[in-house]
């Protein structure tokens, strides 16, 4: 199992990330986020073995999705408590609207630091609960960060254990694992305008809201811990004219991204991973999701099930049936180019627009 390496972004034991104390995070991760493989040979070759898939992977989803970063990938393989203490920065940075709003709101003085004091213990060990739940089923992970965006992340021993559950052939399903991380590389990196259009979504939204944002915040990361594709809403009936708008383009873009996440899989699959059809059937009850996605979808009540991941995915069967992939590149041209959701679920009306 290889270590994180120097100059990973999380916060040491002990830090402190605005009102969310992550030293607290990253106990807590340590006691729930356990290894039942630690020290199995079965981990021994798995660093190996995911860098030379990953290596053969990257081409093939470029030459299909028609866009890619400019560097090559390097495969990470981590422990779950390392994956979890690696996430924590992430998810604190995605949602610093929302607690700069309850910081500022605060009092001043003594009776001030005491709150944050109490408010940052307890929402530390929520957000340590939070990944450590979560990294007992995650497999894969691109994170967005600019930091890590050399980076794509494989927790070892759920790879293993999910593929020896299914009797999956192991190469095939890493091969598959990887393509999927490899697609949302090539999103982010081989389209510079999209992390920040995505960003700037998330923290608008956040920092718009004026819902009580600290029992927001601890309702949306207690939830997390409960199964199934269920959002948490935030009470989307009072959201203004504004923040519906911004709402609606944070819902068709994560269609778009999860959608044309499958819809490359499944090319390449087709002619690399024989065996992909049965492990498609096999996991249909689970979801590609990563962890800042669940986090989001919570926080904000995104009601984004698997129906939409399916329409995302159809959504680009359509346009690469009219338009080649050509047509599926163009939809990553620019934000304006992006599918409404509406476009989404009659591919037809974008085809028009973006392609007449």
């Amino acid at each position: 199992m290889s270590a994180l390496p120097a100059g990973q972004t999380h916060a040491g034991p002990g830090g402190r990330r605005g009102l969310v104390d992550t030293g607290v995070a990253l106990r807590v991760v340590g006691r729930i986020a356990t290894d039942p493989m630690e020290g199995s040979y079965l981990l021994e070759d798995l660093a190996g073995h995911f860098a030379e898939l990953v290596a053969e992977a990257e081409p093939l989803v470029a030459e299909e999705a028609g866009f890619g970063p400019g560097t090559p990938a390097r495969s990470l393989v981590m422990s779950r408590s390392e994956w979890a203490s690696a996430n924590v920065t992430s998810i604190v940075n995605l949602l610093s609207p929302l607690l700069d709003k309850v910081d500022a709101r605060l009092p001043p003085g003594s009776a001030g630091g005491l709150t944050r004091r109490a408010y940052g213990s307890a929402l530390g060990a929520q957000l340590g609960g939070v990944l450590g739940f979560i990294s007992q089923r995650v497999l894969g992970q691109y994170e967005i960060d600019p930091v890590n965006a050399g980076d794509v992340w494989f927790v070892g021993p759920n790879v293993v254990i999910t593929e020896r559950r299914f009797g999956f052939v192991p190469r095939d399903f890493r091969l598959w694992v990887a393509t999927h991380e490899l697609t949302h590389r090539a999103q982010f990196e081989g389209n510079p305008w999209l992390r920040g259009y995505f960003q700037g979504l998330v923290h608008d939204l956040l920092d718009s809201l004026e819902l009580q944002p600290l029992s927001l915040l601890e309702r949306a990361l207690k939830a997390v811990r409960t199964p199934g594709d269920e959002a948490t809403p935030i009470g989307i009936r009072l959201l203004d004219e504004y923040q519906r708008g911004i709402f609606d383009r944070l819902q068709g873009l994560m269609s778009v991204i999860e959608g044309h996440g499958n819809f490359i899989m499944d090319r390449v699959a087709e002619a690399a991973i024989p065996t992909q059809p049965r492990m498609r059937r096999s996991l249909r009850g689970g979801s590609w999701e990563g962890p800042l996605g669940k986090v989001m979808r919570r926080v904000l009540g995104l009601d984004l099930k698997r129906l939409q991941y399916e329409e995302g995915q159809l959504f680009f069967d359509a346009v690469f049936a009219a338009d080649g992939r050509e047509g599926v590149r163009a939809a990553f041209t620019s934000a304006e180019s992006l599918p409404t959701l509406e476009e989404i679920r009659a591919p037809q009306r974008w085809l028009a627009r973006v392609l007449p």
